[in-house]
């Protein structure tokens, strides 16, 4: 039997909708701590007891609930930033052009909210969040000890990330100066998380492939960039248990056609050299369920992290199609298959979560609970 879990972010309650739409930090304070139960209750039944089965996920997400996106919630929990003054960052032609194409309804909402509108960057960031990661991670081991959960994560986003929707302006010299100096102060978050007995991290790193989707420019091509990021990456955890860390790459959550996406053979091997015990990727769609193709080429050649298990995304959270679990077991095995890896060190998931950002869902919950069912029923199957 296959182990199971999720990615990161789901839905939030329609309460926590109308908090997260009045705060300006992006996150809602713990004065609102029963609205935040409520969602985080909400995220973790769904994940425990998909579509009401009577069984669920192994290792579950508080979903985060307080938050308004895995990166809009930075400002809150740092200085440095201005409390008025606003910058979008600056994605590629190609990109907007293909979320146009193929998905008009986003591409407008996008345009419209300029829902890449983040806070100014005005002087060099220095994290105090310490507190408010902590109390967050406290609150969600206690609501799943409450639902019965063997395992939860808590999720972070990785330095590289920041750099992708924050343009550093005049407060960095250059992106790796930047790149860097965001590792030795998340590593300030991940300690904090991680200080919780029962918890486990997440780092959210889009950037090591949606980078080079979107187009972002970093002054250098992104397979010189990518290695710089994973480096940033485990200088920020180094000394912490990687057996409680995952680290989950995605190609960016939204439906076009992607043809701007790296090439997995790219980045395969540089994420092989990350120091965690997880990684967490995207493999459900119809872009990438061919990966496990390049893994088992790749892995013939240079083997697999004796230390590392994949927890492969196997649930499409971009298409309202619903996944058999039958497909979702014949996903698994074909990564399970491959010799240098075996099935004690596959896990299935979800390519990523279901909101990423608040109210930017590509599912409604009620197919996403009907997926998340598939995804526990499939892992049995291998009994």
């Amino acid at each position: 039997m296959f182990k199971t879990t999720m990615t990161g972010s789901y839905f939030r309650t329609p309460e926590i909708e109308e908090l997260l739409r009045k705060t300006r930090t992006g996150e809602i304070d713990e004065s609102h701590i029963d609205a935040i139960n409520r969602g985080e209750e909400m995220a973790m039944n769904d994940q425990l007891h998909p579509d009401s089965l009577n069984f669920g996920l192994d290792w579950i997400s508080n979903g985060e609930e307080r938050k308004s996106g895995y990166t809009t919630y930075i400002p809150n929990r740092f200085s440095g930033f201005s409390s008025s003054r606003k910058v979008s960052p600056e994605f590629s032609p190609d990109f907007y052009h293909e979320l146009a194409e193929a998905n008009p309804a986003m591409s407008k909402v996008i345009s419209e909210a300029r829902a890449f509108d983040l806070a100014e960057i005005e002087s060099p960031l220095v994290y105090t969040g310490e507190k408010l990661a902590r109390s967050e991670t406290e609150n969600s081991v206690r609501n799943a000890k409450k639902k019965g959960a063997s395992r939860i994560f808590i999720p972070a986003p990785s330095p590289g990330v920041i750099t992708v929707f924050y343009p550093h302006g005049k407060a960095y010299h250059d992106h790796e100066e930047f790149l860097f100096s965001l590792s030795r102060e998340l590593a300030k978050e991940y300690r904090a998380i991680l200080s919780v007995e029962g918890a486990d991290l997440q780092i959210d790193a889009p950037d090591l492939a949606m980078a080079r989707s979107l187009g972002v420019d970093w002054a250098r091509d992104f397979a010189k960039a990518l290695p710089v990021h994973v480096q940033a990456i485990n200088e920020a955890i180094s000394g912490l248990p990687s057996d409680r860390i995952r680290v989950h790459y995605c190609y960016g959550n939204y439906p076009s056609a992607h043809l701007t996406d790296p090439d997995y053979s790219m980045v395969l091997p540089e994420i092989l050299k990350l120091k965690a015990g997880t990684i967490v990727g995207e493999m459900a769609n119809a872009r990438h369920a061919g990966d496990p193709v390049i893994i088992r080429k790749y892995t013939k050649e240079h083997g697999w992290p004796k230390q590392m298990k994949i927890a492969a995304g196997v649930i499409d959270v971009k298409s309202p199609f619903v996944e058999t679990p039958e497909t979702v077991y014949l996903k698994l095995r074909n990564l399970a298959d491959i010799d240098e890896i075996g099935p004690e060190r596959v896990m299935g998931g979800t390519d990523c979560g279901f909101e990423t950002f608040s109210g930017l869902g590509s599912v409604p919950r009620s197919i996403a609970v009907k997926k998340l069912k598939s995804l526990a029923l499939g892992a049995r199957l291998s009994q």
